[in-house]
């Protein structure tokens, strides 16, 4: 597949918020160490990049495919941080905030981190705009929005992007930075097929497809639907934003 990298626009969105060599950076919810490995090599030798995460599991994995030398990985609740990690250049996170209950409070807490005049950075998805230019895709739109319907149903907030820029306000970082971007893919360049199956278990979970849903014959008219059609679609929009501690 050639459709638009994972990490394009992450890496676009630290340059315009200015994560750069050298800094201390706190990533939150860092999961298998993806963000990580790029903040590493972005700060250097003389950075340092401390990766959380509450699951262990994900965090062995970081260790074993991302462990250079100026990371390090702590096992700890976003909410209940140890005191004793002291104070980063940038914090950040992509794809967080949308799953956690209380997004605002972590923010806050997070913020205590910051030196003055350090970075609060976030990345997250949102729905706003999904499906659209796939009229003559109507499996391809299905897909998508059972995508959504499933961490909906899950507890995350679909919708976290749009609330970025007041959030920041609200917890006292001063005029905000926020960009977004559609991700564009096509009928022939898509990953939907990948995507639904690879949730396949958790949408029959939540019920957002049925329990004898044949993932094999929906892939199959997925692709008879894409060779018929050809179109381009927004699949979602990522947002970024981006403020500093006063």
């Amino acid at each position: 597949m050639k459709h638009q990298g994972r990490n394009d626009f992450t890496l676009r969105l630290f340059e315009a918020a200015e994560i750069r060599e050298g800094m201390r950076i706190l990533e939150v919810g860092c999961a298998t160490g993806e963000v990580t490995q790029l903040l590493s090599e972005i700060v250097g030798p003389t950075g340092e990049v401390v990766g959380v995460d509450m699951n262990e599991q994900l965090l062995e994995m970081a260790k074993t495919n991302n462990n250079a030398s100026n990371i390090e990985y702590i096992n700890s609740d976003v909410y209940q941080l140890p005191d004793d990690l002291a104070q980063f250049d940038a914090i950040v996170g992509r794809r967080i905030l949308m799953y956690l209950p209380e997004a605002k409070a972590c923010l806050q807490n997070l913020k205590r981190f910051l030196k003055p005049g350090g970075i609060l950075c976030f990345q997250e998805s949102d729905a706003i705009n999904g499906g659209t230019g796939a009229n003559q895709l109507p499996l391809h739109q299905q897909a998508i929005q059972r995508v959504w319907d499933t961490v909906d149903a899950e507890g995350g907030d679909i919708h976290i992007g749009q609330k970025l820029y007041m959030m920041y306000l609200n917890i006292g970082i001063p005029q905000p930075q926020v960009i977004a971007e559609a991700l564009i893919q096509t009928s022939d360049d898509n990953d939907l097929q990948w995507l639904t199956e690879m949730m396949e278990t958790r949408m029959k979970e939540n019920e957002i497809i049925a329990k004898d849903f044949s993932m094999e014959k929906f892939k199959a008219n997925m692709s008879h639907e894409a060779e018929e059609a050809q179109a381009a679609f927004i699949r979602d929009m990522a947002f970024g934003v981006w403020g500093r501690k006063d």
